[in-house]
């Protein structure tokens, strides 16, 4: 016996569906209209909005489907939760390297990031357990038209037609989505070149990468790294380049040094020189004898230690230490002055603790005098191993 009336959580479910269908698009237009679009690749893009788009029609299909009485809503419901649960479930405990990593215990700002990274997910996850036992009462699957257990098998057989055929329509989509999301070989970083060549002070300067592979669908993930805490902003795409301009203009006599990350390929380095960077060896600014200690950092190591020599027959006025580090979950960068420990040697350190194997780090030093001479060392790398 089908009961006509709809339960109160039902019609709950129902508007909060909606109301996250409405959360989705206004997410993406939001997102879209604003300058963050400019910060994310188009890699990231394309995954949000796919992602909104699915959610989206997941979300209008539920409500509808719920409203309606829908038997077919029922299913789809019962099983986007399964599914969004078991994703959560996932993050969440792929999330536990970020506890064992987190600086220090004893910060304030502990407690609220373990609620905001530990107790929401939890919440989360035990809210759409909840949601997934009501849907399974009774009284709500008498409402869907299943009053007893079989009802849910006689009713698979009774429209087996259209059984097969929504099978039918999976397995394509399912198809096309493996083709699309694929990578279509190994990624490639063909070329980079930069406009203007040699920018003046105030120019805009932007990099264009041509990239070979990543999918049909999403691309590839490509992303700038520059000396100095900032990345180049993705701005166009057509077909395999990538064009990526730097948020502001620099400063005569600026010099930074940038890479191109594509997928898990990172290319050479690419070095900016913008107007007149003085190179006179009339002082005689030097840098030498670089040591980076350990020499094979692992991933027990809590950070690298490099020294170096820098002599100039006047007074050194900036001795600067900068990196970059690539990592699996993404990519970071620092840098600060270099402190005299006697005898013309400057020394920083570069934290390494909380990164793991394969994480692949990227340094330069460079000193200024008080002249106004600048020097610069080759970029040293260094990739953290498995530790022994």
């Amino acid at each position: 016996m089908i009961s006509s009336k709809r339960p109160l959580g039902v019609t709950i479910l129902a508007l909060l569906a909606f109301g996250g269908a409405i959360a989705c698009v206004y997410s993406l237009i939001a997102l879209l209209s604003s300058d963050m679009a400019l910060y994310m690749t188009t890699y990231q893009m394309r995954i949000i909005g796919i992602t909104d788009i699915i959610m989206t029609i997941i979300a209008l299909s539920v409500a509808y489907g719920f409203f309606k009485r829908l038997r077919w809503s029922w299913f789809l419901g019962l099983i986007t939760l399964v599914i969004v649960t078991i994703l959560h479930v996932y993050e969440y405990l792929s999330s536990f390297w970020a506890l064992s990593s987190y600086p220090s215990p004893g910060e304030i700002s502990m407690l609220s990031y373990i609620i905001v990274m530990y107790l929401f997910p939890v919440v989360n996850i035990a809210i759409l357990g909840l949601i997934s036992i009501y849907l399974t009462r009774p009284h709500v699957k008498t409402y869907f038209g299943f009053g007893q257990p079989c009802d849910i098998s006689a009713a698979v057989k009774e429209n087996k037609r259209k059984s097969v055929s929504t099978v039918a329509v999976l397995i394509i989509i399912t198809g096309l989505c493996i083709w699309g999301f694929t990578p279509s070989g190994d990624i490639t970083i063909i070329n980079v070149t930069q406009t203007p060549e040699y920018p003046e002070p105030g120019d805009t300067i932007t990099v264009i990468a041509e990239i070979a592979g990543g999918s049909p669908f999403l691309g590839v993930s490509a992303s700038l790294r520059c000396s100095g805490w900032m990345s180049g902003t993705v701005t166009s795409v057509n077909k395999n380049k990538y064009s990526f301009t730097f948020a502001y203009p620099f400063e005569d006599g600026t010099e930074k040094w940038y890479m191109i990350r594509a997928g898990d390929k990172i290319s050479e380095v690419y070095i900016i020189q913008v107007g007149h960077v003085e190179r006179s060896n009339i002082t005689s600014l030097a840098i030498t004898d670089v040591i980076q200690t350990p020499e094979q950092p692992a991933t027990a190591t809590s950070s690298v230690d490099i020294s170096a020599k820098v002599t100039s027959n006047v007074s050194i006025s900036e001795v600067t230490l900068e990196h970059m580090r690539f990592h699996e979950y993404g990519s970071g960068g620092g840098g600060g002055s270099m402190q005299p420990d006697g005898n013309a040697t400057y020394e920083d350190s570069i934290c390494t603790e909380f990164y793991g194997s394969g994480t692949q780090v990227f340094y330069r030093i460079s000193a200024k005098d008080e002249s106004g001479n600048t020097a610069v060392t080759q970029v040293y790398s260094f990739t953290l191993a498995d530790t022994v």
